[in-house]
């Protein structure tokens, strides 16, 4: 009997099946196999061995969130919000006792598309089961199996459990009142260890890892090796970044964008494969919307003042959060004794987490910029953006992250989390000093006015004025930091290849 709630499966079950991305198996993000089977957990796990990579697994997740059947707007309500989730998750169940027992009917949806995969998994642990299979279930070990428990980032993970105490909690009150409950656990998984593909780790090798790094090789006595605990101020470097910084020192170096000669060329396609590294590491869509800056400061001080001096006026509200770093506050303040806008703050709680609850009442029509920190620097709170954000639109407000902590620790894809800004730095993330990226939507960086004006931002200039360059140079003016932002791609390429699923293991396990 096939389920109403569950999506069909997205993978053709043949064999053998080529190792590749989603889309190389030419499969759209739309695609489906409607004449499948539904979705079981042994199928599930399957699948996540197969593909074996986190990055494919999360596709896969979202494939599965994308076919996940929406529910009514008379469901959407507050009551039934599961609390604990970043992103809003609503579920509703009802007990169904058609077939002569009581079974647990769920339906269920988020407003993230990965979200709603996790919904998919949840549903499928838990879909028409009656309160004591529900009850025995044991779906932390199939969250372990599956590598959600590694993989996810706290905030995801958070939320994944506390759908299973509302489907516990659901469960409990459907239970006949001389029903006992479930004493123990019981396995509901069958796939056995051996097919998970050999040499698949989550985890990092520290000493191979250590040896990277050559300011680690050093002792601060005999036999006691450094340990660097200021990364979260400014990280260690590893040898590629440093050896691609020489590279381009004493092989190619020049001013880029000036010259057609060799190293004139080498050192401008450079810099441009570096800006197509981050342009996928953040998840942007076009390459002309990653602007190479000084740093994180740098950037939010561009977004202040080339889009706040253009489209602030008096009255207008720009709301920040109790946590943010100064480099995150000062500039807003600057720009609203300028324009005459109002500042706002998030407050904090007394956990350290952002009151979140107080939104309905500091995000209002008059909202226009909303800056907000991806990770604190001082207490480690990571808040909601995705809450923040979906609030931040409802308004038509955009959305400023600080990425200067968050970005080096937690995967962003700023243009599916409809993200307008995105600032972070390259010391942070292991690369040089002096560079930093702001992301900034394509048609909101057009709309701006340049913030530094002088050689390679303009396209003509004459006596009676100039003409501004095309995107992304619009807001480089001068000298770029050439080695540097070449050397920030090697440093994105050296994080990619431990995988921050792996990095973000390590650190939990500290």
């Amino acid at each position: 009997m096939t389920n109403p709630f569950l999506p069909p499966r997205l993978w053709p079950p043949a064999r053998p099946r080529s190792k590749m991305p989603l889309y190389d198996r030419g499969l759209s993000r739309s695609s489906t196999v409607p004449e499948l089977e539904q979705l079981t957990i042994e199928e599930l796990v399957e699948e996540f061995d197969f593909l074996g990579e986190w990055e494919d697994q999360c596709e896969y997740l979202i494939e599965l969130g994308r076919e996940l059947p929406d529910l009514p707007a008379a469901d959407k309500v507050e009551a039934n919000l599961v609390p604990g989730c970043q992103a809003r998750v609503w579920l509703v169940a009802a007990v169904n006792v058609a077939h002569g027992r009581p079974t647990v009917d769920i339906r269920a949806k988020s407003d993230a598309m990965i979200v709603d995969g996790l919904v998919v998994v949840l549903l499928t642990l838990f879909n028409g089961k009656t309160p004591e299979e529900i009850l025995a279930a044991d779906p932390e070990a199939v969250f372990a199996r599956l590598g959600l428990e590694s993989h996810l980032v706290p905030q995801r993970r958070n939320g994944l459990h506390a759908m299973v105490r509302r489907v516990r909690d659901i469960a409990r009150s459907a239970l006949p009142a001389s029903a006992e409950r479930p004493a123990a656990k019981v396995p509901s998984l069958s796939v056995s260890e051996s097919t998970r593909p050999a040499g698949r780790t989550d985890r990092l090798n520290v000493q191979a890892v250590r040896k990277d790094f050559p300011a680690l090789q050093q002792e601060v006595a005999s036999g006691v090796p450094v340990v660097y605990l200021d990364s979260a101020s400014s990280a260690q470097k590893p040898r590629a970044v440093i050896d691609k910084e020489r590279e381009v020192y004493e092989e190619y170096y020049a001013n880029a964008y000036r010259g057609v000669y060799r190293f004139g060329d080498r050192v401008s396609r450079e810099l441009e494969l570096s800006r197509e590294k981050v342009q996928k590491f953040i998840g942007a869509e076009r390459i002309e919307e990653v602007v190479f800056t000084s740093g994180t400061t740098m950037s939010i001080n561009l977004v202040a003042q080339a889009w706040g001096r253009k489209f602030l006026k008096a009255g207008d509200e720009i709301l920040l959060s109790a946590i943010e770093h100064h480099a995150n506050i000062v500039p807003w303040q600057f720009i609203a004794q300028a324009t005459g806008a109002v500042l706002k703050f998030i407050p904090m709680a007394a956990d350290g987490q952002l009151e979140v609850g107080q939104l309905d009442t500091l995000v209002t029509p008059r909202t226009k910029m909303v800056a907000v920190t991806g990770m604190s620097n001082v207490l480690g709170t990571v808040p909601p953006v995705a809450e923040i954000t979906r609030r931040a639109k409802k308004v038509g407000a955009l959305v400023l992250v600080d990425g200067a902590q968050s970005v080096p620790h937690m995967p962003v894809q700023v243009a599916k989390e409809g993200i307008d800004f995105l600032a972070f730095s390259g010391h942070k993330l292991y690369g040089p000093t002096g560079v930093g990226v702001l992301y900034g939507r394509r048609d909101l960086l057009e709309a701006m006015d340049p913030f530094l004006c002088g050689g390679h931002m303009i396209s003509e200039v004459t006596q009676q004025g100039f003409k501004v360059a095309e995107l992304p140079a619009k807001f480089e003016a001068g000298t770029p930091p050439i080695a540097q932002a070449i050397a920030l791609g090697t440093a994105i390429d050296y994080v990619t290849g431990l995988g921050l699923c792996a990095i973000h293991t390590h650190e939990q396990t500290l």
